[in-house]
């Protein structure tokens, strides 16, 4: 399989600093994975970004091409993600954890995709009730570990975390409304 939409275990700077600000709007989702089977395995760290010419997400892309059922033990994946999951990505991520119970799935986001979309909105929340899924769409991915771990050892920091405070507290302010919903 040719995986042009993934290119190796570490990501740019640029692509890291473009993508994950939470203050702009870039047209692709990035996927930064960690993956953890079993409690004493060794970690292991991917990036996927939406595959333009098969037209998928990076979330079914992870899913497809880069997640492998290696045994029964549990698996502990964490992704950073540049937007929220769609609503039909939900739905796979959904679907992908009812097959796979032994899989617990930890997300976190930048921003919000498609806030105002009802079926975005729906998405979000059936996926958030899901057992598999522990943290949901929490905002501010933590900037400086993913600096740590996604980039290339000894890469300097070349902008400041801090100025995305306002956006931050505007898309937990949105995801909370978003979830919120849920109980009415």
């Amino acid at each position: 399989v040719k995986l042009l939409f993934c290119c190796s275990m570490y990501i740019s700077r640029w692509a890291l600093r473009e993508h994950f600000d939470p203050r702009e709007y870039p047209q692709e989702t990035y996927l930064l994975c960690e993956l953890q089977w079993g409690r004493n395995g060794k970690g292991w760290i991917h990036w996927v970004r939406n595959d333009h010419d098969s037209r998928r997400h990076a979330e079914v892309c992870f899913l497809d091409e880069i997640f492998e059922l290696r045994s029964f033990n549990v698996c502990n994946i964490t992704w950073y993600l540049s937007w929220s999951p769609c609503e039909k990505c939900c739905d796979r991520i959904r679907d992908f954890l009812e097959m796979h119970p032994n899989v617990n799935i930890e997300i976190y986001v930048a921003r919000i995709y498609g806030a105002r979309s009802a079926t975005a909105r729906k998405g979000l929340r059936d996926l958030a009730s899901l057992q598999g899924v522990n943290n949901l769409a929490s905002i501010s991915p933590d900037y400086i570990y993913c600096w740590d771990t996604f980039l290339q050892r000894d890469a300097d920091y070349d902008f400041l975390f801090e100025d995305f405070e306002s956006a931050i507290r505007r898309n937990c302010s949105m995801l909370e409304d978003i979830l919120e919903v849920s109980t009415l």
